[in-house]
């Protein structure tokens, strides 16, 4: 586990701001200080075509965000709204402290929120919606 982060963390995938994203936004974390965006940029038929992050975040923040990064390009919207830490991250091997969810949480949060905010159906995700505590 600690070689994946580490890993991910050491070669971030996609950690940059996205010139041409379809939608962005922010997210923050006050227990731990992370601070994330995410750039998200869609096909007209709702398709993630590339997905990047920026912020002031933790090594497990980072190694999330490039790890999820990777898994939801190709995905549609509708999918996306369907991951979870425990259905994605953890089913991949990506198991951390009850304490550290929050920080594997705010990736999936942040993207999802995005997305809300782009097909604007004023829904707003919480960790509750993302990761079980």
């Amino acid at each position: 586990m600690l070689d994946l982060i580490t890993h991910y963390y050491d070669n971030p995938i996609n950690r940059r701001v996205m010139e041409d994203a379809s939608v962005s936004h922010h997210e923050g974390n006050s227990l731990c200080g992370d601070d994330i965006t995410v750039y998200i940029k869609l096909s007209d038929d709702w398709v993630i075509q590339d997905r990047s992050y920026d912020g002031n975040l933790s090594m497990i923040t980072i190694a999330a965000s490039s790890f999820f990064s990777e898994l939801i390009v190709g995905r549609s919207l509708e999918d996306v709204f369907t991951i979870t830490y425990e259905n994605t991250l953890l089913a991949e091997g990506f198991e951390v402290t009850p304490r550290r969810k929050r920080a594997w949480a705010i990736a999936i949060l942040a993207t999802r929120n995005a997305l809300h905010n782009y097909i604007k159906d004023n829904l707003i995700d919480t960790r509750d919606d993302v990761v079980e505590m």
